[in-house]
């Protein structure tokens, strides 16, 4: 999570602050692209549009704690303006019939994020919703897998309590 000083300081346009958010949210900004985009480089490509988008649009963020879903936001509808120029030829009737009219592309992306910290998120959806190895979620997100196992037991750990609560 990052600092009102530094929210304020990447609002201004400060530098340090800007490549502070970016570390940041980076991963979790490629993460809901892939959820889309299966290629790598197009994958990068949406990334970057993204960050722009974000800094282009940065005066309109409200406060630091909208910041993350800003950034989540724009990932998904940059990834989304990607698919639609790439794949026009597609009918949409067709993949409505498929996957449904309704969006519920971030509804488990959602119910995660308040419980769990952003390379929690990012951990667990791979191994769950993408059944990654700790291999390949190491070469995606550059955590080491032991590293990415500790968060995955963390992350479980956390989950487990939470939902004790609901259920």
């Amino acid at each position: 999570m990052i600092s009102s000083k530094t929210f304020t300081n990447f609002i201004h346009g400060d530098e340090l602050a800007t490549q502070e958010v970016y570390e940041e949210f980076r991963n979790l900004a490629y993460f809901v692209i892939a959820t889309y985009i299966s290629n790598a480089d197009d994958c990068n490509d949406v990334l970057s549009n993204t960050f722009l988008r974000v800094l282009e649009n940065r005066q309109s963020i409200e406060n630091a704690k909208n910041l993350k879903q800003f950034i989540c936001t724009t990932a998904k509808n940059e990834a989304i303006n990607f698919m639609k120029k790439e794949y026009r030829s597609v009918p949409t009737d067709l993949i409505d019939e498929m996957y449904g009219s309704a969006d519920k592309s971030n509804d488990v992306l959602n119910l995660l994020e308040p419980l769990l910290t952003n390379k929690e998120v990012i951990v667990v959806y791979y191994k769950v919703i993408f059944e990654m190895t700790w291999e390949e979620i190491t070469r995606e997100t550059g955590i080491p897998s032991s590293s990415a196992r500790l968060i995955y037991k963390q992350a479980k750990a956390k989950l487990r309590k939470e939902l004790r609560y609901v259920v």
